[in-house]
């Protein structure tokens, strides 16, 4: 069977052209080298005449490279892409192009080699193609100009400049590259800050930026916040240059970038004044609220959910700064769950929750008290009453349909005296029986030191729905395809997640638990994704990774509640954690306990 790829786009696109959707076979990937948390990939791609191995894949894919859905040798079709000239150490500006949205055609095991003999695309080896043999789709576009050094008594002039230069993917800067416009939508801005020192007096403010291809933290300090604040409104448009770039502290944000910007007296911002509904609104990666309490503290995520309730504002005063605070608490729920969102300052102020409003969180980090979960608002985090969002529009017909009326678990509930073992606690099997944990109306959580003495491997791993908001398990079609009957669609992908069953021991019992996908993942040592690929290529080497974690022993962070299944009732114990033992706790907790049975004051 032949495959037809698009001969000399690549050519084209490397002279700064356009190209509508070529077919290109992709012969190679290398992960780059970050600082950040964030994977790159790079692929070598042909179109049958030239290879060139400046494509970068916008980590958005990456799941479909990591899965292994994208392979060495598929023939794809690359729906969006842009270039972006970077700089060459010693050489000519390098242009890379980045390949923001793409469709598998053949997969790389259908193929199994490289189509034709292309040889490597450079620009010491290319000619440009000439403009009358090109189609009008491919004309090239205009060489970015240089805008000239912006006078002191005239921004306005640079900033009219702007729209008239290429602009460049956020995902492509960085700090070896000096002559850039980037085009982006302002997600959320925060309040001007000051700080006092030894080193003087100061203000500041921040913005994070998406487009296309990325996100971005930007941080006005001093006479540029002055300069800036007032003109720059969240969820306008803007065309921004000369600001400079240096590696993200993740620490202060949560985007997915190993960069963040910082602006300088030379930076120019100008508003987009034309169409800007092409860049994208803000980005989220929602997760159902019951796979929060999985989470651990401190972990910054994206929520969405109803408004069931709302507190009245509170105030209270901080420890380290004896400044007043506020803030409210906020009950979301969801079909899964309910967890409490806090806010603070003038979020807390002015929200409203009478009418239930869908609320979309980015950015809010994770915090545990008692063994339950909770979420609350950092002064990076972002906030969206009802959104234009699909998720968003399918809450409000749940809520409005009987969903409000639903009795979901809130995992942000403090269980009552003796429903609950204390956050710093270990408890025996025998002893969270004699509380009784798990018989409430409520899910009960306890910590306990326990030795993983057995686990089912038939069943552990299942090919669940690709989309990111659903878990659920696929049928396959045995057509090539796998049908979601939540979604009420058809895939010709998936991903896989784990539902581990083990039988947990400690002295005084066993105890029969489920560990869902993050607890399994660490209790095996393996991300679902391999695990999926030794189910389905190794068995030998899946069932023995099942004999090499029994009898190991960890510190498991259980939820217990009791359910009924077909007429009986029964306890159902959930792996919420599971982690290694620091044996000089371990050690430590014991002394005490033996000095309190032989009656010693501790």
């Amino acid at each position: 069977m032949s495959h037809k790829l698009s001969e000399g786009s690549l050519e084209v696109i490397m002279h700064g052209g356009l190209y509508d959707k070529p077919i290109m076979q992709v012969i190679g990937s290398k992960k780059i080298q970050g600082s950040g948390v964030n994977e790159r990939f790079r692929l070598m791609v042909s179109d049958g005449k030239h290879t060139h191995t400046y494509a970068m894949l916008a980590t958005q894919l990456n799941d479909k490279l990591i899965s292994g859905e994208l392979s060495d040798y598929s023939i794809v079709q690359i729906d969006r892409f842009v270039t972006s000239l970077v700089k060459n150490p010693g050489k000519a500006e390098k242009r890379v192009m980045i390949i923001l949205d793409i469709t598998i055609i053949v997969p790389g095991n259908q193929i199994g080699k490289t189509i034709g003999n292309p040889t490597s695309w450079s620009e010491e080896t290319a000619q440009a193609p000439p403009a009358s043999t090109m189609q009008p789709e491919q004309k090239l576009k205009a060489t970015p100009t240089t805008s000239a050094p912006r006078p002191a008594n005239a921004p306005s002039l640079d900033s009219s400049l702007l729209s008239t230069q290429m602009t460049h993917p956020i995902i492509s800067l960085s700090p070896y590259q000096n002559k850039w416009v980037i085009k982006a939508r302002v997600m959320s801005k925060s309040g001007i800050r000051t700080w006092s020192n030894a080193k003087g007096e100061g203000k500041l403010f921040s913005m994070d930026l998406c487009d296309d291809s990325g996100e971005i933290r930007a941080t006005a300090f001093k006479n540029e916040c002055d300069k800036f604040y007032d003109m720059i409104q969240v969820d306008k448009v803007y065309y921004i240059s000369r600001c400079q770039l240096k590696t993200a502290n993740k620490q202060f944000t949560s985007l997915k970038n190993d960069y963040e910007m910082t602006f300088t007296p030379d930076t120019v911002v100008a508003e987009c004044m034309e169409d800007a509904s092409c860049v994208p609104q803000v980005k989220y990666e929602f997760i159902p609220i019951n796979e929060i309490a999985d989470k651990g503290p401190d972990t910054l995520l994206d929520v969405i959910g109803v408004c069931k309730m709302a507190s009245d504002v509170q105030e209270l005063t901080a420890r380290s700064t004896g400044k007043l605070l506020k803030k409210r608490e906020v009950t979301l729920v969801d079909a899964t769950g309910a967890i409490c969102l806090t806010l603070w300052g003038n979020s807390a102020e002015t929200f409203d929750g009478n009418a239930h409003p869908v609320v979309a969180a980015k950015g809010v980090r994770v915090t545990e008290f008692n063994g339950s979960k909770s979420l609350s608002c950092l002064a990076s985090s972002m906030v969206r009453h009802n959104p234009d969002l699909p998720r968003a529009h399918q809450l409000r017909g749940w809520y409005d349909n009987g969903g409000a009326d639903l009795d979901v678990v809130n995992i942000s509930a403090r269980a009552g005296a003796g429903g609950y073992s204390g956050s710093g606690e270990w408890i025996t099997f025998s002893e969270a029986e004699g509380r009784q944990l798990g018989s409430g109306n409520k899910g009960d959580y306890f910590t306990s030191l326990g030795v993983l003495t057995f686990t089912f491997a038939d069943n552990a791993v299942y090919k669940a729905c690709p989309q990111d908001q659903c878990n659920k398990k696929l049928l396959d079609q045995e057509n090539g395809l796998f049908r979601c009957e939540k979604c009420n669609r058809e895939y010709p992908n998936y991903k896989y997640r784990l539902l581990l069953g083990a039988h947990v021991s400690d002295p005084s019992g066993d105890q029969r638990v489920t560990a869902f996908n993050e607890a399994a993942e660490t209790i095996l040592g393996r991300h679902a994704a391999d695990i999926g690929r030794l189910f389905e290529y190794d068995k030998p080497a899946y069932a023995q990774m099942f004999d090499d974690v029994k009898f190991n022993t960890y510190v498991f962070k259980f939820r217990t509640k009791m359910e009924v299944y077909n007429d009986e009732a029964r306890l159902k114990t959930v792996v919420m954690s599971a982690q290694p033992v620091d044996y000089k706790d371990a050690n430590s907790r014991l002394i005490k306990s033996i000095k309190a049975l032989s009656g010693v004051d501790v």
